[in-house]
């Protein structure tokens, strides 16, 4: 029955004889559900974390490990004592002393000849996005979420393909380190799309006054501006909202090294151009010797990840933490974006990238096909590059690492010191107290412009857990939000 469902859906079923919670194999719903021990025989399960809070839970019961990392930007699963995380194409059933968890749907990969070339991929993978686009025809306005980039300025060329009505909505900025409107303009114009830029909220200190209740620290500081776009959809009649989301998991790069490029089950003449390319790279030569091994990434270097690391000089140090771990399968920003801010105005937001045809066709993608060696760059998704070149424009398409979209988050710290100060350096900053930040550390960095520059992202993160933190402490003095759902199992 689970696999005639829809591959997006998520959920739960709760009889007198069991209780059932599901995920989707495309869904981006998690389902969180309680350990069974010391709750009295009963089974609580929601898509919403708090829900499962008892009325004992205090913010000391917040791993302080945890709450640096979400701090750092990491996506972490903060609350303590929940069930394992359900992955995509699993159900659980849940029981009175145990949890028994098993698969009924997955990717399983595209049957296609040894040595298919690039551009067949190229081909094939515009054909499924097709498909998946074809469900979205006669359904009314449609909207689309437009970057600049080239995953959802290809899944626009799909919809405009079916002669779906489509309206594009960009997110603009002022930072001409971080514009990328002109691409979109582009995008729309070439397919004749009406497109609406949303500028971004007044750069004034109020940032972090905005609307909370939100499940998850929203590690991002395009929360204001995404509330505006939001109200603005829903004004415009759209009920149905594309994105380019998942483009990057499915066809960009999450290890990447010689290994890759020899082992590939690619043309032998590809194959060849991409090892002479790997030598004109930024990688040095005993880089690229090491990753001829399997279990060497060169994404996953120590060397190359102390290049790009973001600064957290004002949290307390974890030396003994474990290294950053990228799980493809949470994504609590989506998550909370659903909950709070889609969802509730009507809006369901669809991901064509991560149609099931798709999955299928990326489990079967050579990794050496996730990024291209070229005249000294390393270009990404070149899969998806390709697939979208007869519908778009070559400025689009062949756009790559030409914007600093950090820019704007150093800027606005690099203004707002204070405002920074009163979210983290209040008194009653709940971060302080559980051990997370180091007050003498974050007066140091707010007082130094450089140090700004280089802890601005994880200055933003950390407020956002911050006021998070602060919303939820202020639902538990009250008491702690009614379980969605429990299944009584005495």
């Amino acid at each position: 029955m689970l696999r005639a469902l829809p591959p997006e859906l998520s959920g739960g079923v709760a009889t007198p004889h069991g209780t059932l919670i599901f995920r989707g194999l495309c869904s981006p719903d998690q389902i969180f559900h309680r350990g069974i021990s010391g709750t009295g025989g009963q089974v609580s399960w929601s898509p919403d974390p708090r829900d499962l809070l008892d009325a004992h839970f205090r913010l000391t019961d917040f791993d302080r490990e945890t709450l640096w990392r979400s701090c750092r930007g990491e996506d972490v699963l903060l609350y303590p004592d929940l069930g394992p995380l359900l992955r995509p194409g699993r159900f659980a059933v849940l029981g009175p002393r145990s949890t028994h968890t098993e698969t009924y749907d997955r990717a399983t990969p595209l049957d296609l000849p040894r040595r298919t070339s690039l551009r067949e991929y190229a081909h094939l993978t515009y054909d499924l996005l097709l498909e998946e686009t074809r469900r979205w025809t006669g359904l009314g306005r449609v909207g689309i979420l437009l970057s600049g980039g080239v995953d959802s300025a290809t899944v626009l060329a799909a919809l405009t393909d079916h002669g779906v009505d489509v309206t594009a909505y960009h997110m603009g900025t002022d930072d001409p380190s971080a514009d990328e409107s002109a691409y979109a303009r582009q995008v729309c114009r070439h397919l004749d799309v009406p497109l609406v830029t949303i500028d971004r909220v007044a750069d004034d200190e109020d940032y972090f006054a905005t609307v909370r209740d939100l499940p998850h620290p929203f590690n991002h500081v395009w929360l204001r501006t995404l509330e505006h776009l939001a109200d603005r959809i829903a004004a415009d009649g759209v009920r149905v909202l594309a994105s380019g989301l998942e483009g990057d998991m499915l066809f960009g790069p999450l290890s990447y090294g010689l290994h890759d490029v020899r082992a590939a089950d690619v043309p032998p003449y590809e194959k060849w151009r991409m090892l002479r390319g790997l030598l004109g790279t930024r990688w040095e030569l005993s880089r690229l010797l090491r990753s001829a091994r399997p279990s060497y990434s060169l994404y996953a270097d120590p060397e190359a990840l102390a290049e790009t690391e973001l600064g957290s000089d004002f949290l307390v140090p974890h030396p003994d933490a474990a290294p950053e771990s990228y799980d493809p399968d949470f994504a609590p920003q989506e998550h909370t974006l659903n909950l709070a801010l889609w969802r509730p105005r009507g809006i369901h937001l669809v991901k064509p990238l991560g149609g099931r045809s798709l999955r299928c066709l990326a489990a079967r993608l050579p990794d050496a096909y996730r990024l291209i060696p070229h005249a000294g760059r390393t270009i990404d998704k070149p899969v998806l590059r390709l697939a979208a070149a007869h519908r778009l424009p070559p400025d689009v398409w062949r756009h790559y690492g030409r914007t600093w979209l950090g820019s704007p988050d150093e800027t606005w710290c690099l203004r707002h010191p204070d405002a920074l100060a009163r979210v983290l350096g209040a008194p009653d900053a709940r971060l302080t107290a559980l051990g997370v930040v180091d007050p003498r550390r974050l007066a140091e960095v707010l007082a130094d412009p450089r140090a700004l520059r280089r802890n601005a992202e994880n200055l933003i993160c950390s407020a956002m857990v911050e006021l998070f933190l602060r919303d939820l402490d202020g639902n538990l003095e009250g008491r702690v939000r009614p379980v969605r759902a429990t299944h009584d199992r005495r």
